[in-house]
């Protein structure tokens, strides 16, 4: 599989990451108030970042340090690593096994032809090449020395392989012919070779970069000079990497990465250096340049360091893609880069592979999402947002986040609004801003705790509001297209903002208990609540409309006003029955539309849509956001999840907006990010190709259209890839045999495929291939001739035909009466079959039951045993808490047991826990559960009950208990008494004893206070 990682420390990105070029990463935490500076102008790109696919030894590199990367025309993608040779193989890295003694060798260059042969240099063996599937041996150029690189040339319709090492040595299609290299460079590795082609008015030069020689300059019949280097900074005679740069005039820029010296480049014969002195530059080390290409934007040269990459956009400037670096220290624990590939995906869209000592990274450079902020990552993300336009042309963004307070971008820089700025609850569940007669208004805030905040200045103050402030209480802002400002708490109703005071509609009212969004049409205002459906309020009345206009009963979310076929609709989310529309034309009568049907969703929770700048609605659930778009022919949908660019698959309900430029903004769980509406366009099909083809395990040529089985039981491996560059895990694939009856086969992951015993005679194979949207490749088609046994000849066909006719007479009557035997012996034998599996399984079953109900209950008191306890109170816990509700724990001991096992004896004590239990279950309400905890002690756990009720049903068990009459009792023990601990978790808020361990640690102390209180006692964990 393919590892997407999005989540690092809460990191802000707005106009900082290489997508726009900016030199470094601000990041803001819920402690800072420093404002944090970043490049790129907000108003013209959406700045962000794409989460990289990373490929490591988990996903099939059978070795992590990847030393290249090529590709060959089709688009497979090869790596060369430390132990062997791998190729993609959909969403996994596939060690290449068609080398003989190859398999672990360490790969050291990789090259491709444009007739699409691939050219590998082995450690110690020499040069291979793989054209249509089968590998030659070219020879070792340089003996069992290494080749430093391969360089594949072109001359017009030519290619020209040059291989570098112990000097440099040219493929001339038969062998290898090594070039006069000067004596200066006798003894030193070539490390690389460039050739830069003639022009008017300069000649062809061939570059060399070697190890203690650096830059050498060779024209004409190899006539050779070094080149100083010049510039101040670290040595320069070890050219790891040279890379040739044209320029618009018809001349070429040379840049060199060295070993050492950073990155020199010589331009109009003049050189300019950057090494770790003068510039971002990470390391002096750099192993690999290369010249990528983004999509719509002028060309880069990245380099690949020790230390990680640095991007180069406007020739002078390094700077550090600090967000992929952190994503490979993350996954690999290394920064140290060894490889650079720009890769173009099936739809044209640019990447480029990074290879490093610790994998492959696959970073794509477009798309339409662009993750913006992880704030709040550790909680619940962004709740809210706000985007609004400035006179500059720019825009302000405003992010509300759980536990991080409130953050601004502005004219290139944040600033974070935390405690020290007048927010008491750094849980902000809504930030808008509210009309208040001035140009701007003001900026208003709801947080966790029931606080409205205002900014002033660049301070927040406290609105004064009519409910009381609690540490489980939460408000939500709401503003209607007119301005009028809506309050939602969670626990105290709703109030209206009349631009002086509140308007309070407490909880109990006629008005609703909460709201989650509000729309005004014309005089009426229409809400979306949680538990009354939707909600119309004119002239200071009420009315709610539900089950009677085909609303299902279920909590209302996000709710807005959106066009569809030239009617304004409501449209609103729902917990459990997904995204509904609702045409209120006739506000007496509102009505639910189902027609255009909407797409099916993966999950129904969904929080509410929007419109995008290009017309689609973009759809917020619980799980990724979905595109729809509508045709003709109805709504068709893309959905969009972490893979593509989202912080987090879950949205938070109303973090949706769209700015002036039709982006829309998105708040999640794992943070913010903003989608930039593509055109819509139907997929193109991507390429399938067949990447291996075995007959009876030896590998034929990928070219063979037709192919001859040397056996009739002979066996054909196929290994399928579709080059979408994206997403490969979801890639189908499906092998049908045209030829043969029921040869239809299924979508299924599988890239390999064996076919055996395939029907004689010339059978046609179909191979077809679909990539995650469901876009179909054009499929390929082999042929197979499969050898027919002596007995499917023409000759020995008909004389078995006319044998057949002669026996056929003879024996047709003792067949038929055969047969009828047959049948009736068989009969009788499926109904004793059929009887005795029956009863064999009504016994299994019973089996299971009683298996079920001991693994579950203590043998001796019929309780529920410790592993029932534990598993109920993780789920009732979780109930609790989702469902804000009470939930009880009692820890009971049986008072001076050892005395009483000690004095009647353990069969005595036996009889008394067995009588507890009795007791303890026949005072136990419903849907409660009582469990042997171990020895002498019980677990209660009371779903429901408060801390009031389960301290006076604990009261009540112990009254019981202490007048039981039973013979456990003696002189010594005239009654049984027993000690109780109670805890519980309140409804409204977590606290210390949320969690499992938690509540039974609680419980359990109050129990130890019990006993130390005297015994037969009830004790509670808050006291």
């Amino acid at each position: 599989m393919i590892r997407h990682v999005t989540k690092f420390s809460a990191i802000f990105a707005l106009a900082t990451l290489w997508l726009v070029g900016s030199p470094s990463l601000p990041s803001i935490g819920a402690a800072s108030n420093k404002t944090e500076t970043a490049a790129a102008p907000l108003a013209s790109d959406p700045s962000g970042w794409m989460p990289a696919d990373v490929f490591a030894a988990d996903e099939g590199l059978p070795d992590p340090t990847v030393n290249t990367i090529v590709a060959q025309a089709d688009g497979q993608v090869w790596f060369g690593t430390m132990q062997g040779l791998a190729r993609q193989n959909g969403g996994r890295i596939a060690l290449e096994p068609g080398i003989a003694g190859m398999g672990k060798r360490a790969v050291l260059a990789l090259a491709t032809t444009r007739t699409g042969d691939l050219l590998a240099a082995f450690e110690g063996s020499g040069v291979y090449r793989r054209r249509h599937g089968l590998w030659q041996f070219l020879g070792a150029p340089f003996g069992d020395h290494r080749v430093r690189r391969i360089r594949v040339i072109a001359h017009g319709s030519q290619d020209h392989i040059f291989v570098s090492g112990d000097g440099v040595a040219r493929w001339d299609g038969q062998r290898w012919q090594h070039l006069p290299l000067p004596k200066m460079l006798a003894n030193y590795e070539i490390f690389d070779i460039a050739m830069q082609p003639a022009t008017k008015t300069t000649p062809a030069v061939t570059w060399l970069g070697s190890f203690g020689q650096g830059l050498v300059r060779c024209t004409g019949q190899w006539a050779c000079t070094r080149v100083d280097i010049t510039g101040a900074g670290p040595r320069t005679n070890e050219v790891r990497n040279l890379l040739l740069q044209p320029l618009h005039d018809g001349q070429f820029a040379l840049w060199a990465g060295m070993l050492g010296g950073g990155v020199a480049r010589l331009q109009d014969n003049a050189w300019v250096r950057w090494h770790t002195g003068n510039s971002a530059l990470p390391s002096d080390f750099v192993n690999e340049l290369a010249l990528i290409q983004p999509d719509g934007k002028p060309s880069e040269v990245w380099a690949a360091t020790r230390s990680g990459l640095a991007i180069m956009r406007d020739g002078q400037t390094w700077q550090p893609p600090i967000a992929h670096t952190q994503q490979l220290q993350a996954n690999a624990s290394t920064d140290r880069i060894r490889a650079l590939l720009q890769l173009k995906t099936s739809q044209g869209a640019t990447e480029v592979w990074v290879g490093s000592d610790g994998g492959a990274l696959r970073i794509p450079l477009s798309g339409p999402w662009q993750l913006i902020s992880t704030m709040g990552n550790r909680a619940n993300g962004v709740w809210d947002l706000h985007i609004e336009p400035m006179t500059d042309g720019q825009q302000r963004v405003w992010l509300a986040s759980d536990g991080e307070g409130v953050a601004r971008y502005e004219h290139g820089h944040w600033r974070h609004y935390g405690s020290a700025d007048g927010i008491p609850n750094l849980t902000v569940r809504s930030i808008l801003r509210v009309p208040d007669g001035s140009k701007d208004g003001a900026l208003w805030i709801g947080t966790w705790g029931g606080y409205v905040l205002r900014l002033q200045g660049e301070r927040f103050v406290e609105v004064p509001t009519p409910w009381q402030k609690r540490k489980e209480e939460s408000t939500s802002l709401m503003l209607t297209q007119g301005g009028q400002l809506w309050a939602s708490t969670r626990t105290q109703g709703i109030a209206r903002w009349d631009g002086q005071d509140w308007v309070w509609m407490p909880t109990g009212q006629h008005a609703p208990s909460r709201i989650y969004g509000v729309v005004m049409v014309g005089q009426d205002l229409w809400f979306s609540t949680l538990e009354n459906g939707l909600a119309r309020y004119r002239a200071g009345q009420w009315r709610y409309f539900q089950t009677d206009i085909g609303l299902p009963i279920d909590a209302l979310y996000d709710l807005r006003l959106i066009a569809e076929n030239g009617r304004n609709l409501l449209w609103v989310g729902s917990n459990k029955h997904g995204l509904m529309r609702i045409d209120i034309s006739n506000p007496e009568q509102p009505r639910l539309v189902t027609q255009p049907a909407l797409p099916a969703q993966p999950i129904p929770l969904v929080y509410g849509a929007v419109r995008d700048g290009r017309g689609d609605l973009l759809v917020c659930t619980d799980y990724g956001v979905s595109r729809w778009h509508l045709t003709d022919r109805g709504y068709s949908a893309t959905t969009y999840h972490r893979q593509d660019g989202l912080p987090h698959d879950e949205c938070n309900g109303g973090a949706m907006q769209v700015d002036t430029f039709g982006r829309v903004w998105i708040g999640t769980v794992g943070g913010a990010a903003v989608f930039t509406p593509p055109p819509y366009q139907a997929r193109k099909p991507s390429k399938l190709v067949v990447s291996s083809l075995l007959v009876d395990g030896k590998p034929i040529a990928l070219n063979t259209t037709a192919i001859k089985f040397p056996k009739r039981d002979s066996r054909l491996e196929l290994s399928l890839s579709l080059f979408t560059g994206e997403k490969e895990a979801a890639t189908r694939y499906r092998v049908l045999l045209l030829d043969a009856e029921g040869g239809r086969g299924t979508w299924g992951p599988a890239e390999s495929h064996v076919l055996a015993r395939l029907p004689s005679g010339r059978q046609r194979i179909r191979i077809e291939a679909m990539d995650f949207a469901g876009t179909q490749a054009v499929p390929i088609t082999l042929t197979v001739q499969v050898p027919y046994a002596w007995w499917q000849t023409p000759i020995a066909r008909v004389l078995m035909v006319m044998a057949a006719l002669l026996l056929f007479w003879g024996v047709l009557r003792l067949r038929l009466r055969h047969l009828r035997q047959q049948e009736d012996l068989l009969r009788s034998m499926v109904n004793q079959r059929t009887t005795q599996l029956q009863a064999s399984e009504a016994a299994l079953r019973l089996a299971n039951d009683e298996l079920h109900r001991l693994s579950y209950t203590d043998p001796l008191t019929g309780l529920a045993n410790r592993r029932r306890l534990f598993e109920a109170l993780n789920t009732q816990l979780r109930n609790a808490q989702t469902q804000q509700r009470p939930l009880g724990l009692l820890m009971i001991d049986l008072d001076h047991f050892k005395q009483l096992n000690d004095s009647l004896g353990h069969l005595t004590g036996d009889r008394c826990l067995k009588e507890i239990a009795q007791c303890l279950l026949a005072q136990l309400p419903p849907q409660s559960l009582a469990a042997r905890y171990g020895g002498e002690e019980f677990c209660v756990l009371l779903p429901g009950l408060d801390a009031a009720a389960t301290i006076a049903l604990a009261e009540q068990l112990r009254q019981q208990v202490e007048t039981l009459a039973t013979a456990c009792c003696s002189n010594h023990h005239p009654h049984l008494t027993i000690s109780i601990g109670a805890a519980t978790l309140s409804a409204t808020s977590a606290s210390q004893n949320s969690d499992a361990d938690g509540l039974l640690a609680a419980a359990d102390r109050a129990l130890y206070a019990a006993k130390a209180s005297g015994r037969n006692c009830v004790r509670s964990a808050r006291e």
